[in-house]
């Protein structure tokens, strides 16, 4: 049992999906000119958009250890030892404010040269334009429009046009244009324009991007994105060569302060050794000094050893003394002289420390403020360092004054060795040994001068390029298979969510099963069918003929037992549903039969049998409301109006003039007793009543019908008034109802005994008003 009831689900399921599938299908014209437009909208945007190429090149960061100059600047250990941070500082470097607006300046960007074609501009750089250009100032132009012609020229600027000769420079106060017609290819329309350097430079920096390509390697890539392949190309380039440029200058500010310190060293020394020498060369002359025994030779080399190292420590000393000195002075964080001849490593690499340090804090600040938190790190950096470079050198010093101390107690213990060399002697061996001092020191100083020298003039960036600027061959954009795809996506999407909306918002019945669904415990004795004339109305062999013949024959089977006559009464909920149609098509159906029908019109407000059976109301005065306001007035066949259709008879008794006080009338015991006294001449009596929703003068009507007629029209009554009809039937205000379903639209190809539905309906086409109301003012409103 269960099983049945799945699959029973399951296949309503199925017929549900397979009607949305119809209702969609019935759309195709609509989906099929979305799709022409959308898919022709993308054709006409990829034909004339200018495609978008990317360019690319890759750059890698030296390992420190390979670089051929860094004996002067070698380093044991790095303050931040992070790669990243690394990276990140070369990332900045290269995208320095002063290497773009280099790369600005150098290829003139500021200034744009478009070519103008029927539809687009494309931009063209380099050798691609035909003409140079040179602004002789920082005036903006929006807009110059330059027309190239073989003899004569035209620009237009500033709201005036000029003529020129094309083989004559043409000069104005702000630039000077020189043709060179041997580039010109195809099209001879530009658009120049020139633009601030600031805005220029705001592009730029947005256009080019700067990444790592992962975050421990050592790859830097550039990258851009625009229309012309060689503008992309030459852009990056420049860029890296600008930064290389940068990268060998601040190498070379190091290296350059190292010789200046050297070279005024190797000044005071020059002096100092001329100076010894003319003393030495003096002092023989004057003391005739030659030679001296074995053992005063042997105790004045001792006491020669002790100075030498002595004088040693004070050289040290005094190196340490000046870079102490030096570092204490300074008020802001500057370069320091390295490798200058001291003998301690640690401060040595220190100051080497100290010194790259203070090299890349100038080099973000020439594109950051000191708030910059990386900034405000080095400047934390290089304050330890600071501390740690005196530190070193007031122990350097305190070890050479332990030197010196211990060098001073040796010199005690050989004086008496001392004392036995003349004191001209020891004197001369002084000069000597001061010079031979001075001597060594002056040579040294001379190689590392030398070497600084070298390095000065070797100098390479940190960076050297893997790859320069490549772009690539497929453009970046616009993508032409995605484009494709949504505007394919959006042809069916857009018609789909409007038709989809509509059907949420649609509150009309349209169709037979949805009819059958709302009023499920009704029964539907039949449908009359759309069709925009009504001329057809009185032809036996109509549509409405045949829709009434089915109707009447469902009719047979509500109808009680046999019975000399039966009342059928005819209603809607609201006006316009086509009740009263649905009463006359019903009437002359069974007129056609051979029976004897009278049609009642009781629709004393707003009465329209009288259109139908196209009757003048006026020229009749007699009707259903005189014979129900005038008590004293006996029936007679005067209120009858005979009308002939389908070749026979068909009785009318209309409303009569319209009265103040229908509802009272009609549930009066003179209309009771006037509808047996008819039920005697007549088989069948068909009442048009009025909308049971809008008026209460139907209600005392119902329980005098055999069978009532419910009129429910397509298109036209609301799904919500189906909770009324059954309230009807459920408060038992009905004993016998059937719904006639009105203003079906005919399917294709069918015939007048083939009519039927389906689940086509449109938004917009005129209801079938005719069937109860709308074909025409003079038409029915009931």
């Amino acid at each position: 049992m269960n099983k049945e009831h799945n699959n029973e689900i399951l296949e309503q399921k199925n017929l549900d999906i397979l009607k949305q599938i119809k209702y969609y299908f019935f759309f195709w014209p609509y989906f099929l000119l979305s799709i022409v437009i959308f898919i022709s909208a993308a054709f006409i945007y990829l034909r004339y958009t200018q495609p978008i190429f990317n360019t690319s090149a890759t750059i890698q960061i030296k390992d420190e250890s390979s670089d051929p100059t860094n004996f002067i600047t070698s380093r044991t250990s790095s303050m931040i030892n992070l790669n990243r941070v690394k990276i990140d500082n070369y990332i900045a470097r290269i995208n320095a404010n002063k290497n773009l607006d280099l790369v600005i300046k150098n290829l003139d960007l500021q200034t744009m040269v478009f070519s103008v074609g029927r539809v687009s501009q494309s931009i063209l750089f380099g050798d691609e334009i035909p003409f140079e250009i040179i602004f002789k100032s920082q005036q903006i132009f929006d807009e110059i429009i330059l027309i190239i012609g073989f003899d004569e020229s035209s620009l237009e600027f500033n709201g005036k046009k000029i003529f020129f000769d094309s083989s004559i420079p043409y000069e104005s106060e702000d630039f000077i244009l020189k043709i060179n017609q041997n580039n010109i290819i195809g099209n001879n329309k530009f658009l120049i324009r020139r633009n601030q350097k600031s805005s220029t430079f705001e592009t730029l920096s947005k256009l080019i991007k700067i990444t790592a390509n992962s975050r421990t390697g050592d790859n830097i890539e550039i990258s851009i994105n625009g229309t012309n392949k060689n503008r992309n190309e030459t852009i990056i380039n420049t860029l890296i060569e600008e930064s290389h440029k940068e990268q060998i200058e601040s190498k070379r500010k190091i290296y350059a302060l190292s010789i200046d310190f050297i070279n005024n060293r190797l000044l005071s020394i020059k002096n100092e050794i001329d100076s010894l020498s003319f003393q030495t060369t003096g002092f023989k002359s004057d003391n005739l000094i030659f030679s001296a025994d074995t053992q005063t030779v042997t105790a004045l080399t001792n006491i020669s050893t002790i100075e030498k190292e002595r004088f040693d420590l004070k050289t040290q000393k005094a190196l340490a003394e000046s870079l102490r000195e030096n570092l204490e002075n300074q008020e802001n964080f500057s370069l320091l002289p390295s490798n200058i001849g001291i003998t301690s490593a640690n401060v040595n690499e220190l100051v080497i420390s100290y010194n790259e340090l203070v090299l890349k804090r100038q080099n973000l600040l020439a594109g950051a403020t000191i708030q910059n938190p990386l900034i405000i790190q080095i400047s934390k950096q290089l304050n330890d360092i600071k501390k740690n470079i005196i530190r070193s050198v007031n122990n350097y010093l305190y070890s050479i004054q332990t030197s010196l101390s211990k060098a001073d107690d040796f010199k005690n213990r050989t004086k008496n060795e001392v004392s036995k060399i003349p004191g001209l002697e020891a004197t001369l061996l002084n000069y000597e040994r001061r010079f031979q001092t001075a001597e060594k020191l002056f040579m040294f100083l001379l190689e590392r001068k030398e070497d600084a020298s070298i390095s000065y003039e070797s100098t390479l960036p940190d960076t050297f390029v893997i790859n320069y600027a490549k772009t690539a061959m497929i453009p970046f954009a616009p993508k032409k298979r995605r484009i494709v795809l949504g505007a394919f996506s959006l042809a069916i999407f857009i018609p789909f969510s409007i038709l989809y909306i509509l059907q949420l918002l649609d509150l009309k019945i349209h169709t037979r099963e949805q009819l059958q669904n709302l009023l499920s415990n009704l029964d539907i004795l039949g449908e009359i069918p759309f069709v925009k004339e009504i001329n057809d109305i009185d032809k036996l062999r109509s549509v409405f003929a045949e829709s009434s013949r089915i109707i009447r024959s469902n009719i047979s089977f509500k109808l009680p037992q046999k019975k000399n006559c039966y009342v059928i009464l005819s209603s809607s909920s609201i006006k316009g549903e086509g009740k009263t149609f649905t009463a006359y098509n019903i009437a002359a159906s069974y007129v056609a039969a051979g029976k004897k029908v009278l049609i009642l019109g009781c629709d004393l407000r707003n009465p329209q049998l009288h259109n139908l059976a196209k009757i003048n109301r006026k020229s009749n005065s007699k009707g259903l409301s005189n014979l129900l306001s005038n008590s004293s007035n006996e029936f007679s066949s005067d209120y009858i109006t005979r009308i002939s259709i389908f070749e026979k008879n068909m009785d009318l008794l209309l409303s009569g003039p319209i009265p103040p006080n229908p509802a009272e009338l009609l549930s009066g015991d003179l209309f009771s007793k006037l509808l047996e006294s008819l039920k005697k001449k007549y088989d069948y009596i068909i009442i048009d009543s009025a909308p049971l929703l809008l008026v209460s003068d139907t209600i005392p009507l119902l329980k005098q019908a055999d069978l009532v007629l419910y009129t429910v029209r397509a298109q036209y009554t609301r799904k919500t008034l189906a909770n009324y009809i059954k309230s009807l039937v459920s408060e038992q205000k009905v004993n016998n109802m059937g719904i006639v379903f009105n203003g079906i639209k005919a399917a294709p190809n069918s015939s007048y005994y083939k009519y039927g539905y389906s689940y086509r309906y449109s938004y917009l086409y005129k209801y079938n008003y005719g069937y109860g109301y709308g074909y025409g003012d003079k038409i029915g409103k009931g």
